[in-house]
Parts: structure tokens; C-alpha cells; sequence
């Protein structure tokens, strides 16, 4: 039994599914070209099918009858707090029309689903809708990556999906563990590549991860701010098995700014992943870093899930109000 992976990204979510179920990866979709660089490094020979907005899901099934598990992390852009917001309707966040025509197509023994936490409230409604009326069950919470150890609070939507009798249960994830033995990092963004300034911060005040790196001394304080992040980093370097590299990098005039190695060592990323590419532009290797995934904090929370998938007759939440498995409009396959 095999994996199908969809928007892949560098593979994190992937290698969390691969460790919960023991199953490989046998073929994947990622459409962008440097992360597609990072999966071909990792999958050597394994078709990659592109866009899923462009596939034939019925022949995907047919080329690949071993597949039984499918891993999806589609897009966030609509969906973040940070983006313009528009749930499902942005046409990126809306290739989920996609995953699901993909499950209905080759009828998966188990989904797991990722998003940022943010889907509650914009889309779930939805996802949980095409997943029961294409006969599926959906087991999901609301995970932190603070809580496995990470160094910053990272909070995540998880799914995980059996067929069933088209009913959706929230299951409870352990509290975040902010402040209980220091402060955590901000989390790492896309933007922190393109956009991240040493001067930007977010509503409340805060500096990014950008900013902050640049106010960290050797060890791991930031004076000007009165907070020392030690504590959170040895933790996580503990966990990783790893020491944690210098947050910051000279530029080509000496300026220090944020270091890809760090970003990609605050997501629990293996040493190399994304920063071993010598050929991806520093903004690419933090971009693709923020966009990826805990895999630390993927494998506990898809492990809480499967095992309340297993309890005889879970209560299942009311969720929601109907919406119909659309079709991909023109305009979503050009804006995809």
C-alpha cells in the first residue's frame, strides 16, 4: 500500500504519513518549481504529476491500484489570516474542489489533510461537506507546534479521513505550551523571505521572525526586548538531536538578516533540505521553509486522530450547512 501525495511541497507532511503508517510514496503533485527541485531530490524516479487542477484522477487510480493512502496540504493563501481572507473562494485555497475529486476518484483507505488552523473558521464547513457526501468521515483538531516541542507556537489544522458514514468529530489537541518555560519564536512565514524586514511586526507589536533574529545575541537573547529565548531553543535542539545554527547571515554588504538554515531548523526540517539546493535564491529556501510543515507536530496529531477514528461510535459534531462538491472554474484553473 502507497501514498499519493498532493501539493507536496518539500515533502515534510509526507514524511509524517510515511512515518505514522509505515507506506511510501510512490507518486506525488507539486507544481511549483522549487519545491518540485526538493521532492525529485528526495523521490528519484517517482512520477510527479504536476498541478492537480490538470489531472485525470480515474487514470491516476488506474496507474497506481496500490495507492490506498492520499496526503494533502493544499494551499493556504485564501485561508490565512495573513492573506486576503477569502476562505475557499480564492481560487489557490480553492484547488481543495481538486482533493476531493481526487478521493472520490481512487477511494483512499485514509486522508490526511493539513491547513493553518484558520480553516475552522474559514472552510471547514465545506471540507467537512464534500468529504461525508462522497462518504467519508473526518476526524480533525487544532494542533501546536509548541506542544511537541517546537520553539514556536505554530498552530495547525489536521485531518484525518476513513471511509464511513459521512460524519465529522472535533477531537481535543493538547494546549500550547506558551510561556511555560519561556517565550517562543514568532512563527516563520512565507513572507519572511520576499517581505521580512528587521523592522517588521505584527499587530500586536511583535517583530517577526525577521526582525527578532536580528536582535538575538549568542545566547539566544534579545536585550533590547527583555526576553531570553534559550530555554525554547535548547528544548528543540534536544528534540531535533541537532544544535540550532546562527539565526542571521551577512548579506553582500555585511548586513545581517535572517538565515534560511535557521528557518529551515525552526520547522524541524532535516539539516540540508531545503538549504543544501545551492541553486535556490535565499527568499526561495525561507519561502519554501515557512510554507512547509512540522513533521514532529504532524505525526502527534495525525497519531490522537487514527486513534479516535478507532472508538466504536464517536459523537459526531453538527457541522455546518451543505456545499456542493463544485466544479474548477476557468478562472481557478488560470489563478492556480
Amino acid at each position: 500500500m502507497t501514498i499519493l501525495s498532493l501539493c507536496s511541497g518539500v515533502g515534510a507532511l509526507d514524511k509524517a504519513v510515511e512515518a505514522v503508517t509505515g507506506a511510501e510514496t510512490s507518486v506525488y503533485a507539486e507544481k511549483d518549481p522549487w519545491a518540485a527541485t526538493v521532492m525529485a531530490g528526495l523521490l528519484p524516479g517517482v512520477e510527479n504529476l504536476g498541478g492537480i487542477d490538470h489531472v485525470d484522477w480515474r487514470a491516476v487510480a488506474a496507474g497506481y491500484p496500490n495507492v490506498r493512502k492520499v496526503v494533502a496540504g493544499w494551499p493556504c493563501q485564501g485561508i490565512s489570516n495573513n492573506g486576503h481572507r477569502l476562505g475557499l473562494d480564492d481560487p489557490r485555497s480553492g484547488l481543495w474542489r481538486n482533493v476531493v475529486q481526487a478521493v472520490d476518484a481512487i477511494r483512499p483507505d485514509e486522508l490526511f489533510l493539513e491547513n493553518v488552523a484558520a480553516l475552522k473558521r474559514r472552510g471547514l464547513d465545506v471540507v467537512s461537506d464534500h468529504l461525508n457526501r462522497v462518504g467519508y468521515d473526518l476526524y480533525w483538531t487544532i494542533t501546536y507546534a509548541s506542544s511537541i516541542g517546537a520553539p514556536m507556537p505554530r498552530a495547525r489544522f489536521l485531518g484525518y479521513a476513513t471511509p464511513g458514514r459521512g460524519v465529522t468529530v472535533e477531537v481535543p489537541a493538547p494546549a500550547p505550551a506558551c510561556g511555560k518555560i519561556g517565550p517562543l519564536l514568532p512563527t516563520p512565514k512565507a513572507s519572511d523571505g520576499p517581505n521580512g524586514g528587521p523592522n517588521q511586526r505584527d499587530g500586536q507589536g511583535n517583530y517577526y521572525l525577521p526582525g527578532l533574529a536580528v536582535r538575538l545575541d549568542e545566547q539566544w537573547r534579545a536585550p533590547e526586548l527583555g526576553r531570553d529565548y534559550g530555554p525554547v531553543i535548547r528544548r528543540w535542539e534536544q528534540a531535533l538531536g541537532r544544535p540550532a545554527p546562527a539565526p542571521t547571515a551577512p548579506d553582500a554588504r555585511g548586513n545581517l538578516r535572517l538565515s534560511p538554515a535557521f528557518t529551515e531548523w525552526v520547522m524541524g526540517l532535516d539539516e540540508g533540505l531545503i538549504t543544501g539546493h545551492r541553486g535556490m535564491p535565499r527568499t526561495e529556501q525561507i519561502k519554501r521553509a515557512g510554507n512547509s510543515v512540522v513533521t514532529l507536530q504532524a505525526i502527534a496529531g495525525y497519531r490522537e486522530l487514527i486513534a479516535a477514528a478507532t472508538l466504536s461510535a464517536p459523537r459526531p459534531i453538527g457541522l455546518m450547512a451543505a456545499a456542493p462538491v463544485l466544479p474548477v472554474t476557468s478562472d481557478e484553473r488560470s489563478a492556480a
